[in-house]
């Protein structure tokens, strides 16, 4: 009995040690909080085109033409050396020099339009290219910080801070805030960030984190959850298509996007999506879950936001409420494939580096070059009244989506009415798993162990297991030749054969 008692209260304290998080632990969801509440100012302002470029007069979209040009490079580089990047990316040294230089690249495109004209395209060119290349180091490394975290505290705290630092951010950094202190964050923002990825440490997670209540990457059911996010990239770039169109027809209009009842929107659908993170069960599925049904409840109010738009335009009234809605509803998109492209990622153990770069190159990069690139190009010469080219736009958008999530819906629908054999391969690999677990049961392996030892048996390298994992290769290695020695093998491909029977028995 007394032994019992003992035990009793033993799990008492672990369980109190577990719900109570640990200074480190708040260290590290302040730095991720404060590292996405310093970057969100550049996502949520177009990577501040006005505030940087506009100095440059005749010669601000040259300037702003190169920005972008090495921008994607930079992304595009990110994308095809996922690995590799996310090697260098990881120790601090890295965080500090991509600070320096995207707040150097800043400060130049701030202060070059005061020096000579030649002088200043010199220096804004040379402003451009450091402020790109340092915000695509920043952005990946800030998706690696975000898997870390996930890995340590579970995605549920690490979803939650997302939302409420994009929630604060675009709050605090409107417009309407002060003028020296909008200019403030504009040329300083991105070192805060870095100085905040420096406070979160390494980006590192040690093996007994599974145990200490993080969360481990499991894949997700390829179900009308686990894809039907990808509609909303169709819904946003119909917002992209008419805040591209506000601006070639009226720079002004875009102002609208910080007026009060645009920023109210923006808090009450960001508050929401908060609350939803924070109440949504921890099973991996049900995040997308809910993503999905909240991007529907969002669909609906931009189908008849952009029909608002259309009757008020073509009508001849006052469209700046409905505009300032369908540009609010834009952010909240933002962030809501920001929850739902890091999910997906997490859960199917993608390169996090490769989901930055996409995420930054589609949601933003395109959005940015669209509208102040290639439509000023294509509209060059030609005068644009945003009364009479809003309305028919906006009505020919609000058909296009619905034709879009009638195709959707179909697609769905096909694919559903397949034979069972199609979800064959899914339910081998499930077979595989509980092989795999089965055997890490009967020889006393860890959850660390179990995890290396799954990967394994799917032919995965050292290496590959390392980013999976979020671990150093050395990790692996040590913890592979403890499971070599307790399963009484001496190579891969006996172990491999091991799970293999053991999978035949099952």
């Amino acid at each position: 009995m007394r032994h019992s008692s003992q035990d009793g209260g033993g799990a008492m304290r672990e369980g109190t040690k577990k719900r109570i998080p640990s200074l480190d632990s708040v260290r590290r969801m302040a730095a991720c909080f404060f590292s996405v509440l310093f970057t969100v100012p550049y996502l949520q302002h177009n990577l501040y085109h006005t505030t940087l470029f506009s100095g440059f007069g005749a010669q601000q979209f040259v300037v702003f033409a190169l920005f972008s040009l090495i921008f994607a490079a930079g992304l595009i580089g990110c994308i095809v050396g996922c690995e590799r990047i996310g090697r260098i990316l990881r120790p601090l040294s890295v965080a500090a020099a991509a600070s320096v230089v995207a707040t150097g690249g800043t400060v130049m495109l701030w202060f070059a339009p005061s020096v000579g004209s030649d002088a200043a395209l010199i220096w804004g060119a040379l402003g451009a290219g450091c402020y790109a290349l340092g915000l695509v180091a920043l952005g990946a490394r800030m998706f690696l910080m975000l898997g870390v975290l996930a890995r340590r505290e579970g995605l549920k705290a690490v979803l939650a801070l997302v939302v409420l630092a994009a929630l604060c951010g675009h709050v605090a950094f409107a417009y309407s805030a002060p003028a020296p202190f909008y200019a403030f964050i504009a040329v300083a923002g991105l070192s805060l960030s870095g100085i905040a990825q420096l406070c979160f440490g390494l980006l590192a997670v040690p093996a007994s984190a599974a145990a200490d209540g993080g969360e481990v990457p499991s894949p997700c059911d390829a179900d009308l959850y686990g894809n039907g996010w990808r509609f909303f990239y169709v819904i946003f770039f119909a917002t992209v298509l008419v805040h591209g169109l506000l601006y070639v027809a009226d720079p002004a209009l875009e102002y609208l996007g910080d007026a009060p009842l645009s920023r109210g929107v923006t808090f009450l659908l960001l508050f929401a999506l908060s609350v939803l993170m924070l109440a949504t069960s921890s099973k991996a599925s049900r995040y997308l879950r809910a993503v999905c049904l909240f991007g529907n409840g969002l669909f609906a109010v931009l189908f008849l936001g952009l029909v608002a738009v259309s009757f008020s335009s073509l009508t001849h009234g006052d469209f700046s409420a409905a505009a300032g809605v369908v540009l609010a509803l834009i952010r909240v998109f933002d962030v809501l494939l920001l929850v739902a492209m890091f999910v997906s990622a997490f859960l199917k153990g993608s390169n996090l580096v490769r989901t930055a770069a996409v995420y930054l190159l589609a949601l933003f990069w395109l959005p940015t070059t669209f509208a102040y690139v290639l439509l000023p190009l294509a509209t060059a010469g030609h005068a644009l009244d945003a009364g009479t080219l809003l309305g028919p736009a906006s009505l020919v958008i609000a058909a296009v989506l619905a034709l879009a999530i009638v195709a959707f819906l179909t697609l769905f629908m096909v694919k559903a009415a397949r034979p069972l054999s199609a979800a064959r391969p899914a339910a081998e690999k499930e077979g595989r798993r509980e092989a795999c677990d089965a055997l890490a049961e009967q020889h006393d392996l860890t959850r660390r162990e179990g995890e290396i030892l799954y990967y394994i048996s799917l032919g995965y390298s050292s290496k590959a297991i390392a980013e999976k994992l979020f671990v150093a290769p050395g990790t692996v290695q040590s913890h592979t030749k403890r499971i070599y020695a307790k399963l009484g093998v001496h190579a891969k491909q006996e172990l491999i054969e091991l799970v293999n029977r053991e999978e035949g028995d099952g």
